[in-house]
């Protein structure tokens, strides 16, 4: 195991040193447009609680203090802590709208121009690969040639085709994955324990001041990273 992580370290470097410029430029992208976009806890300070009801008691404290880009660790979903922490719904779901629509415009294109030879045999004659896009329209017991209604189920497959592979993707991207090696604040935090994160690139951050008003809670553990 140890052999594989140190493998996916020294790729993960190469990629990073070979494709810097273009990582950095969607970085910057996708954090400005999306508003979920997980950071690794490499620097500022955690504190571990006993149950998900402290954890976002502190969680609220802090963002109405104007602490910003927090996080959560915790072994099951917690309702209502994104907004707790601050996070508006994601614009994930923009995505997967566009991807769809996209996907419907272009299935309901291609329908069409099969029927109606949109792509003319002046533009198409030389590619002997899609003869097929000059082979209609057929005219089956006087039927109209352009005949929406059977193209709906082509239109709803690639719709959801187009909209379920952009989400997947989109996805893997905004969250970083997959990723071998990951910091590991603590080894409880998937069995029973609940931790808030502040990191050093939040607004007001103060190592004191966030440790003095972590304590009030009575964490088990506060620590600083980095």
């Amino acid at each position: 195991m140890q052999v594989l992580e140190r493998f996916f370290e020294i790729l993960e470097t190469f990629f990073d040193k070979f494709f810097g410029k273009q990582s950095e430029f969607f970085n910057q992208l996708f954090t400005k447009f999306f508003q979920y976009r997980y950071e690794e806890p490499v620097k500022g300070v955690y504190a571990i609680f006993r149950t998900p009801e402290e954890l976002l008691k502190v969680a609220k404290e802090l963002h109405q203090k104007g602490y910003t880009n927090l996080d959560a660790f915790s072994p099951f979903p917690i309702h209502g802590l994104e907004h707790s922490l601050g996070y508006q719904r994601s614009r994930l779901p923009y995505l997967a709208f566009f991807a769809g629509l996209t996907g419907f415009l272009f299935a309901f294109f291609l329908q069409y121009n099969t029927h109606e030879n949109l792509i003319t045999t002046t533009i198409t004659h030389a590619i002997d690969a899609y003869p097929n896009l000059n082979s209609y329209p057929l005219n089956y017991g006087g039927k109209p040639t352009f005949s929406w209604p059977a193209m709906i189920p082509i239109c709803f497959e690639l719709t959801v085709l187009f909209a379920g592979l952009t989400t997947v993707v989109g996805l893997f991207v905004l969250s970083r994955m997959p990723k071998v090696s990951r910091v590991n604040l603590d080894d409880n935090l998937t069995n029973d324990k609940f931790a808030i994160w502040i990191p050093s690139t939040s607004a007001k951050y103060n190592e004191e001041e966030i440790k003095s008003l972590l304590s009030k809670y009575n964490p088990e553990i506060i620590k600083t990273v980095g």
